[in-house]
Order: structure tokens, then C-alpha cells, then sequence
């Protein structure tokens, strides 16, 4: 990585984990930005007119009979700031993260018995606008609205159930609230460590009087552990705070040396400031770490994952589906927190691990299945395992019909917005590589071989990304689909909140800069049924997966095409992120960053319908063989998007007529 550009969305040294999401629709202008049309509608002054906020329409005058007139109550809606102020509504414009002004706006209506306003106000005091998360209060107002059948309440609260947040866990009522907001079969299941828990319970049944205590003892460990972390994260960034004020004071100093003419004192005051910007780098470096560490609850135990074949969850022990008759197969996988681990074995055998975590093994794939079992030896005597049977799927089986099953005839169209930012013309943001020329060739190979109607922007304003958003309002129908991706520098905010980074944008100065929660909202809003957010970047909002559907592989070919057709059914916004808070990579050999070339294998390597799920797993195999020796990781993430209205289904991409068949890099 020595002398390459470092991305931040896809690496910025302090804010990959910043660079929230994803990429845009709309008709393909090769090399060069195409300019943005005027849109008919309200006056937009500024990208301000284009966000979206809580508006309270005013009420209207209606007549009963002819001796009557009365005022209609005042509804409701989230619109954008201009069309919010074109049609006389009330709403606050530099207030959005305040939770009071926007239960000035929700609360009545809830009040009043509307499910919609009593989600909007769960949803209110779940994102703790401008205070703490009150999850106690979330909670109550998700079940109002679930109780009178909004499925995105449902969902909502299956999340609160599955993670535990202002109610006890309990996986069993999540993944029933999930299958019940989505309103399918049990023919659906879930991607998520809640169905991998609930399809070993009976296995783990006996025993787990003994299992309580130990676990009590460990969580107690955890939790001061955790402690110990949040302070030395709270130590690390008051001197972060510090160090960026004594940064500031170097250079008013300097700027006085330069104009006082004093070439000592400038080249004094340049070396310290050159010393302090790279303290600065070394505390947030630190801080990363540090953040990893309380997220993955304070590193202290080993994660086993499969990258390929991917898992997926069954009625049993779960299952990895290899392709083709029995015969010897190779399995990779990795091991999260591998600093810790002092071997590895596969049904007893020991494997070597690379210093990035990732293993491999072969193994024969008998017809019948063969279980295996992976084991992970820590310094300290644990033990992390992972169980499984791996199976194949000749080619008459489901999995193999998916391939060549259109799941629905009639899934609407299909728009893509492709966002490549590489020329910054900032010092705070160095030029990318391969950022314009990744978004291009995802733009024309969804065009040509996927039947999008694209929109490319390359090096795109703040005003110009917010338009063309803005401009899908009018082109969407509620039965399309929307596929965005974004390659660019990202940022975080002091909050910790992740922002995209346009052209345009200012080091330090988040108001210049497209949030993730700004951009949740604006998928709320869209009309469109199935969205699906594609970034060479981290998405900080997303929900766990377990809300997302996966098909069960013991299904045949006719259950697999009813599946299909009912997975798009409902409402969905879902993210595919190249994950991970570390730096990685602007571009690898190809010329593409190693997220985009991957990215791109797998969609020219389909020949037929391709579920957002198994997009998210090839990505992921794809990604980990291409770096299986490297020390850089990327761990892709894929989930909902939290808040953005994602109600149930998943979102499929289809290749269209002969190039369906061609399939070269």
C-alpha cells in the first residue's frame, strides 16, 4: 500500500468507516458528468431544499352539507424541505436532529391512533434525535403500530426483540415478527445468527443450567473489559480534541510567520505542524482500534466465519452448498480476532492461517453430505468452533434452476444511479485512482447487460448527488427497482455518524457533506418497492440480516420459483458495503479497487436471476480469494438499511437476452 492513494469511502485513513453507502440511477454518460436537468416542482435555492424532513401539512376546509364548514386536522409526512414549504406546511429546517420538533410533528397523530405517526414517533425516540436512544419508549410504540398491522412496525420491532434493546431478547419472537411483516410461508428463511440459534436449540438443550453460570462469569469478564476500553476511547479522544486544537493554533501562527516574513519561524512552525498532523493520525488510528474493539465487545473471543461456499441456514445444522456431483472440494474461511488463535483445524486436521485470518482446506463432498467441523485454539485454551455439512447440488437441483427461474414477470423497471468521485481538488482529499473508472463500468455493464436505465455522475457536487436523487420522485414507480452505488472518500462526523464526501466538500465541516441518515430518509421517501445501496464504503445505519430473506436449499425448483416470487413482493431497502473501518486499497492490479472487481466478476459471471443475498456471498467469496495472502481485509456487509422503510423481500437482478451467456471479464 506504500505510495498508493489511501480512499477513505473506500479508504480515507480516518474514515472508511465513514463513507456510509451507496450509488445512484440513470442513464449512462460516458467519461463525463451529465449535467442535471431543472425539475419541474418547487424552487430548490440550495441542497438544503433537497433534504427531507418531518412536515405537518396544514389542515383543509371542507364543507358538510350546505350549512357546514369545518378544518381538517394537519397531517403528517416526511417530503423534502422545498415541497414541504410549497404546499404550506410547518417543519424546522436546521433542527432535523432534535427528537422534540419532530414529535411536534408526529405525536398527535400517533395520539389519535394512526399506526403510520405511532411508527414514526417508535422510530423517533429509537434514533435518540439529539439525545440518548429510548428504547423502553421505541418499543411501546412499535407494538401499537404492529398491533393494528404495519409491517414496517413489525419489523421494527422483531430488531428490538432480536438485539434485546428496550425489551428482553428473544430470537424466537423476531424471526415470527419478521416472517409476519413480511407476510410469507415458512418456506422463508432468514440470513441471521437468530435462525443459526434457533435451528441448534434442541441440540444445545441439555446442559445449559452448567452453560448459564460460565456465561455469567464471562459476560461479568466482557463487561469490565468493555469498561476498561471506553475509558482508555474517551482518554484517546479528549487528546485527539486537544491535539486538534494545538494544530489549529500552529497554523494561525504560522499564517502570522508568513506574513511577518520570518522564513525561521516558518520552517519551525511547518515541522511542528507537520509532527502534530501526524500525532493526530496516530490517535485516530488508535481510536479506530479502540472502536473495533468495543464493538466486537472489548476482542476477546475468536469468530469463526465461511466465506466459501456460504452458509445457509436449514431446519438442522446449517448447511455450505458446493456445486456439481460429489467429489474433492476447497472451503475457505476466516477466523476474526486471529491474533488470538494459535491453530486451526478441519475435521481434525490442522491448516495453515495467513496473517490476515483466512484458512483453507480440502475436503471430499460425498452425495449424501459430509459434516464438518472447523475448531479455532486461542492462546489461552478456548475454543471457538463452527459445524456444518457440506453438500452439492447436481445440476438438476434448485439451487442450479435458480439460475434460469425469472422470479416474476413483472418486477417493474429497473433504474441505477452511479456515483465515481475521484477528483477532489482539496488538499484534505486526495484524488482517487479508480473511483470514476469503477462507477463506469458498473454503469455500462448494468446498462448492456442487465437492461438498466442508468444515470452516471462522476465527480458530482453536494447539489448535484441531491438532485439527482431528488429527480427519482418523478421517474420511479411503486413496483420498480433502484439500485445505487457510490465510490468515493467518506467521512465521520464527531457524532460517529458516516457521510459521503462530494466533490465539493470541506475537511471538518460536516454540513458540506451528504449523511447517511440524510440519505436513510431519502430512500424512505422514494416510490420505488425494491432499493438496493451498493458502496465501496462502510454504511454505519444498517440493521442485522436477519430481516433478509434466504432460500432454504432443500427447496426443488418449483418452491425455489414460488420463493423468488414471493421475496420481491414486499418494500425493500437493503445495503451491500465493502464494510470494515480500516484503510483499504484505492485500486488492486486490475485497475479496479478489489471491492469493484469483485463486485463486477459476479455479476458478469450470472447467467441468469441473482437474489441480493447470494450477490452478497459471491461478493464476499470473490473478495476474500482475491486477498487470501494479503494483510489488508475487507469484510463486506450486507443488511437493511435502518429506518429507510424496509419492510420485508429482497431485491434481484436479472441478466437479459445473449450477454446473459457471454460472461468474460
Amino acid at each position: 500500500m506504500a505510495g498508493r492513494p489511501v480512499r477513505v469511502s473506500r479508504v480515507p485513513t480516518s474514515s472508511r468507516f465513514a463513507a456510509a453507502f451507496a450509488v445512484f440511477v440513470v442513464s449512462l454518460a460516458a467519461g463525463a458528468s451529465a449535467p442535471v436537468a431543472a425539475q419541474d416542482g418547487p424552487s430548490v435555492r440550495n441542497a438544503e431544499d433537497l433534504l427531507v424532513v418531518d412536515c405537518l401539512l396544514p389542515g383543509q376546509i371542507r364543507q358538510l352539507g350546505r350549512q357546514a364548514s369545518f378544518m381538517s386536522a394537519r397531517r403528517p409526512i416526511r417530503t423534502t424541505q422545498a415541497d414541504c414549504e410549497i404546499r404550506g406546511g410547518e417543519y424546522v429546517a436546521y433542527d432535523r436532529a432534535n427528537y422534540q420538533t419532530a414529535l411536534k410533528v408526529w405525536l398527535d397523530a400517533a395520539m389519535g391512533g394512526s399506526a403510520e405517526a405511532q411508527n414514526a414517533v417508535g422510530e423517533i425516540y429509537a434514533k435518540g434525535l439529539g439525545i440518548e436512544p429510548d428504547f423502553g419508549m421505541a418499543f411501546q410504540w412499535f407494538k401499537k403500530a404492529a398491533e393494528q398491522g404495519d409491517k414496517r412496525a413489525m419489523i421494527n420491532l422483531g430488531w428490538l426483540y432480536e438485539e434485546g434493546l428496550g425489551v428482553e431478547r428473544d430470537a424466537a419472537k423476531a424471526v415470527n415478527l419478521y416472517r409476519q411483516g413480511a407476510g410469507i410461508e415458512d418456506e422463508l428463511l432468514y440470513a441471521s445468527v437468530v435462525q443459526g440459534e434457533l435451528d441448534q436449540r434442541d441440540q444445545r438443550i441439555e446442559g445449559l443450567e452448567q452453560d448459564v453460570a460460565r456465561e455469567q462469569a464471562a459476560a461479568e469478564a466482557l463487561r469490565a473489559e468493555v469498561s476498561r476500553l471506553r475509558s482508555q476511547l474517551a482518554e484517546r479522544r479528549a487528546a485527539l480534541a486537544s491535539a486538534r486544537a494545538e494544530l489549529a493554533d500552529t497554523r494561525q501562527k504560522l499564517e502570522a510567520a508568513k506574513q511577518a516574513e520570518d522564513p525561521a519561524l516558518q520552517r519551525l512552525l511547518e515541522n511542528t505542524l507537520a509532527e502534530q498532523e501526524s500525532q493526530i493520525g496516530r490517535q485516530r488510528n488508535l481510536i479506530a482500534g479502540l472502536e473495533r474493539q468495543v464493538g466486537a465487545g472489548g476482542g476477546m473471543a475468536a469468530r469463526l466465519e465461511l466465506i466459501d461456499p456460504p452458509l445457509v441456514a436449514m431446519r438442522g445444522r446449517p448447511a455450505a452448498v458446493v456445486r456439481g456431483g460429489p467429489g474433492e472440494r476447497t472451503i475457505t474461511g476466516r477466523v476474526a480476532g486471529a491474533g488470538e488463535v494459535k491453530s486451526v483445524t478441519v475435521n481434525g486436521t490442522e491448516v495453515p492461517l495467513s496473517g490476515a485470518g483466512m484458512f483453507q482446506a480440502k475436503l471430499q463432498a460425498a452425495e449424501a453430505g459430509t459434516p464438518v467441523r472447523v475448531s479455532a485454539t486461542k492462546a489461552d485454551g478456548g475454543v471457538a468452533t463452527l459445524e456444518f455439512t457440506l453438500m452439492t447440488a447436481g445440476g438438476g437441483s434448485a439451487i442450479a434452476a435458480a439460475e434460469t427461474t425469472s422470479p416474476n414477470a413483472a418486477l417493474g423497471r429497473y433504474y441505477v444511479v452511479v456515483i465515481g468521485n475521484d477528483r477532489y481538488g482539496n488538499p484534505d482529499y486526495p484524488d482517487l485512482r479508480s473511483a470514476a473508472k469503477d462507477a463506469t463500468a458498473v454503469a455500462r455493464l448494468l446498462e448492456q447487460r442487465y437492461g438498466f436505465e442508468t444515470r452516471l455522475l462522476l465527480n458530482a457536487s453536494r447539489l448535484e448527488t441531491l438532485t439527482a436523487l431528488d429527480a427519482l420522485r418523478k421517474t420511479l414507480g411503486e413496483n420498480d427497482n433502484l439500485l445505487i452505488y457510490y465510490a468515493g472518500h467518506g467521512e465521520l462526523s464527531d457524532s460517529g455518524e458516516g457521510h459521503w464526501v462530494p466533490v465539493d466538500g470541506l475537511s471538518g465541516r460536516s454540513e458540506s457533506w451528504i449523511s447517511n441518515r440524510a440519505l436513510s430518509e431519502v430512500l424512505d421517501t422514494l416510490p420505488a418497492k425494491r432499493v438496493l445501496v451498493v458502496a465501496d464504503s462502510c454504511y454505519s445505519g444498517t440493521m442485522t440480516r436477519a430481516s433478509v430473506p434466504i432460500a432454504d436449499a432443500s427447496l426443488d425448483a418449483a418452491g425455489l420459483g414460488r420463493w423468488l416470487r414471493e421475496a420481491t413482493a414486499g418494500r425493500s431497502r437493503l445495503a451491500l458495503t465493502s464494510g470494515g473501518v480500516q484503510p483499504v486499497p484505492d485500486t488492486g492490479p486490475s485497475g479496479h479497487s478489489y471491492f469493484a472487481r469483485a463486485f463486477l466478476n459476479v455479476l458478469e459471471d450470472n447467467r441468469g436471476v441473482l437474489e441480493a443475498t447470494r450477490l452478497f456471498q459471491d461478493v464476499s467469496a470473490s473478495l476474500a480469494l482475491a486477498r487470501l495472502d494479503s494483510s489488508v481485509v475487507q469484510d463486506p456487509q450486507f443488511a437493511p438499511i435502518r429506518f429507510a422503510g424496509h419492510q420485508s423481500g429482497t431485491f434481484v437482478l436479472q441478466a437479459q437476452g445473449a450477454g446473459a451467456s457471454a460472461g468474460g471479464r
